[in-house]
Parts: structure tokens; C-alpha cells; sequence
């Protein structure tokens, strides 16, 4: 499975639990001396220490891919960065309280609340960021109607990619849009002045709009 498909399912898994963490949360708020009190209390400690675990997975992830793509940080994914470091002191805040300051205890339900739409603003902005390329607009998807980007991308990928290797390497392999995207990304890394980000794209595209093509099936 693609890095980017295993992201974003434990991404989904990370709302889900943080979903069944902050509901059992605003139960127990609301009625605490109730008989399920200690069952909720179970599922909102284990949906929560998951949601956190995600988190941290997600974290490492995405700072282990972030060279790939160049030195430049957009305005949208530096407020998605800073959006995303306050997850965590907002969750040990949160947990000091429980443990150590009762008499705080008054304030979770604005903590918590706090992080529940933290976690939906990390999420959509790391979803969108899939859709949206460093200059704001929406990226353009190869198809045959996109004949001035498959010309492009052709003239580039005979330009730039004919430096290293036979063109013929590459238009007899047969890849999904996201092998491609990867494999593209691995060859812009030993000469990014070379390739450019947009340029990556391109190259990408041109070569996913190929493999659709008649004869090269």
C-alpha cells in the first residue's frame, strides 16, 4: 500500500478515536456519577491514549517525507505545523489537570473541546494539502483532455529525465499515479536544482497520462 493511502487511514482513525474520546468525555461531564461511569472513563482514557499514539505516528511520518518536498514551506503548511505542535501541550495540560489539579476540572470541557477542533483543522489541512500545490491553486489531473500538461510533461520528462537514464527505462515500467508521484520524487532528490517541484509534477503526470494510452498498456 502507498505511504500516502496508509496516512491517510490511520488520519481517519485518528478523528474516529478522538471522536469517541471527546463524546465519552462530554458524557462523563455531563451525568459523572452515573453506573457506566467507569466503562466511559475506560473507553475515554483508550480512545484518547490511541488518538495521541496516531498522532505521534502521523507526526513522525510526515517529518520523515518533508524533505521531499524541497526547502520551501507554503503559508498553508506552516499553519498546518503550528496547528499541529499544539495538539500535544494541550493534551498533557489536560492531563495534569485530571491528575494533579481537581480543582481545575472545571476547565476540560474548554480544553477538550480546544482539542477536538484541533484535530479536525490537522486533518483538512493535511487532506487538502494533497489537492492543492504550493501556489494555492488546485493541481491539475492528467486525463486526455489535458493535452497542454501531458506536452509539456513530455517535453520534460525527454529534457530532465534523459540526464540520468535511457527514456526507454522508464516508458516501459508500468505504475500507479502514486508509484509514479514516489519514484519521480526519488530521481528529484539527487538533483533538485535540476527538477523542480512543479516540474516533478509534470513529469508525473505525463507519465500516468501514458500508461492509459493505447500500446502502452
Amino acid at each position: 500500500m502507498e505511504v500516502i493511502g496508509i496516512r491517510v487511514i490511520l488520519g481517519v482513525l485518528f478523528v474516529v478515536f478522538s471522536c469517541v474520546a471527546f463524546l465519552t468525555m462530554l458524557h462523563l461531564l455531563g451525568t459523572p456519577h452515573t453506573h457506566h461511569g467507569k466503562v466511559l472513563k475506560l473507553i475515554h482514557r483508550l480512545s484518547g491514549g490511541i488518538a495521541v499514539a496516531l498522532y505521534v505516528v502521523l507526526a513522525i511520518s510526515c517529518i520523515a517525507g518533508a524533505d521531499r518536498g524541497g526547502p520551501e514551506i507554503s503559508p498553508r503548511a506552516a499553519i498546518h505545523i503550528a496547528f499541529s505542535a499544539l495538539f500535544i501541550p494541550f493534551v498533557l495540560v489536560k492531563i495534569v489537570i485530571v491528575e494533579k489539579y481537581p480543582e481545575l476540572r472545571n476547565r476540560l470541557f474548554t480544553i477538550g473541546t480546544v482539542l477536538f477542533g484541533l484535530v479536525f483543522v490537522i486533518f483538512f489541512t493535511s487532506a487538502t494539502s494533497s489537492f492543492v500545490d504550493g501556489t494555492g491553486k488546485v493541481r491539475p489531473v492528467a486525463s486526455r483532455e489535458s493535452e497542454e500538461y501531458v506536452s509539456l510533461g513530455k517535453e520534460l520528462f525527454v529534457t530532465k529525465c534523459a540526464k540520468c537514464h535511457r527514456l526507454d527505462i522508464a516508458l516501459s515500467a508500468r505504475k500507479s499515479q502514486g508509484e509514479w508521484r514516489e519514484t519521480v520524487s526519488v530521481m528529484r532528490q539527487k538533483d533538485r536544482a535540476w527538477i523542480s517541484a512543479l516540474e516533478a509534477e509534470r513529469i508525473t503526470e505525463f507519465l500516468v497520462f501514458l500508461g492509459g494510452q493505447p500500446g502502452h498498456d
